[in-house]
């Protein structure tokens, strides 16, 4: 499981960082996103494509640390003796 996790991470940082190198080939490829021109100004688009990549490369560096795992419940393995009524 730690090796697929290391292999997605691999992928989302490659592209992370393709999407931040070629950014303005991006915006070439998409067009231009107009909530974004609008509430952002002028370059809005190619603001959200770099936090797009950004966002890729937060997610590649964390996921194989575990970070959005869910939380695993420890009732099992407590020592805590239960009370029952």
């Amino acid at each position: 499981m730690l090796f697929v996790k290391i292999f997605y991470s691999l992928i989302a940082l490659g592209v992370g960082f393709g999407i931040l190198k070629y950014r303005k080939i991006v915006y070439d490829w998409t067009g231009r996103f107009y909530w974004a021109e609008k509430y952002l100004g002028s370059g809005g688009t190619v603001f959200i494509i770099s936090l797009v990549g950004l966002g890729l490369i937060f997610w590649g560096v964390t996921y194989p640390f575990g970070v959005f795992d869910a939380p695993r419940s420890n009732t099992e393995t407590t020592n805590i003796p239960r009370i029952t009524p």
